[in-house]
């Protein structure tokens, strides 16, 4: 017999990867302009800058299964 169970997707598993590696690049990002010498609030726009593109290369499709 067939299975008609439908085929299960890895996204919501890559989605949750980007995720984590997402806040824990934005996260660096932001340590690294505040230890440069950036003030608190341009390290902060700095970290949500780089959260942000991930974001976006993410959605964009570039990981993940299509």
């Amino acid at each position: 017999m067939t299975s008609t169970t439908p085929p299960t997707s890895t996204r919501p598993l890559w989605t949750a990867l980007v995720v984590l590696a997402a806040t824990l690049i934005a996260e660096t990002a932001g340590l690294i302009a505040h230890a440069g010498g950036a003030d608190i609030f341009t390290a902060i726009l700095t970290a949500g800058a780089v959260g942000m593109l991930l974001a976006l290369a993410h959605f964009a499709g570039v990981t993940g299964d299509r």
